[in-house]
């Protein structure tokens, strides 16, 4: 069964609502939370609650626990993460050369990850490989110090490292034993980057924020799953 998720945006486009300097300052916020989530913030735990509506800013790193469940989206291209239990990741947002960077490091467990067209660089990266992509669907899952498995969901993704490169195709999986293993890419494996519950049927989220003048708006969007 093929799963895709679909964003509705009624009467509100995000990226208008984020003013200049908060989207400066906000790299993502976080649309849904399960279970225990540790945050940590220039390199120590953080004593802020993640919860919906949180703000993550660049160099934040997401722990989840076990039977934990995050949900987050950037906040320029509404970009969309699904974060499983037992994870580890890093988001970074930087200017490189007048370009707009954005970097998620998954240190360790499973990510969903759906990004939108981009007019920037987008990398989700592990401890083997770098995924490079404009705008498609995919799960990457990376064992504990071993091999990073990259499930093609939707679209074209090119997975590299130093010593060699494939391109991920939907239902294929790319396997990348360490960073001095080139990528090979195969036919996904029956029950191979499922992700059962990701879910079917519509979620709704909204969450406040302030902008610039002091105004405190409301955000309203849906995000619709579908076989």
């Amino acid at each position: 069964m093929k799963k895709h998720i679909k964003v509705i945006l009624p009467l509100i486009v995000f990226t208008f609502l984020i003013s200049s300097s908060l989207v400066a300052e906000t790299v993502a916020v976080v649309l849904k939370v399960k279970g225990n989530i540790q945050l940590y913030r220039s390199g120590k735990v953080s004593e802020q609650t993640v919860k919906r509506g949180f703000r993550l800013q660049d160099g934040d790193k997401l722990v989840t626990g076990p039977k934990a469940f995050a949900a987050v989206r950037f906040t320029d291209d509404a970009s969309l993460l699904r974060i499983r239990a037992n994870s580890t990741c890093t988001i970074k947002n930087k200017q490189e050369n007048n370009e707009l960077i954005k970097n998620v490091y998954v240190e360790v467990g499973t990510i969903f990850a759906r990004v939108t067209k981009q007019r920037t660089k987008f990398e989700i990266s592990t401890p083997t490989s770098v995924a490079s992509v404009k705008g498609t669907e995919w799960i990457v899952e990376q064992v504990l110090d071993g091999m990073t498995l990259w499930y093609g969901k939707v679209g074209l993704v090119d997975i590299s490292n130093d010593a060699g490169a494939a391109l991920l195709r939907p239902g294929e999986t790319v396997e990348v034993l360490d960073a001095n293993t080139a990528p090979v890419a195969r036919k996904s494996k029956p029950g191979e980057g499922e992700w059962e519950d990701l879910g079917i049927g519509t979620e709704d989220y909204e969450f406040e924020f302030e902008n610039d003048q002091g105004e405190r708006k409301l955000l309203r969007f849906q995000i619709k799953l579908e076989e």
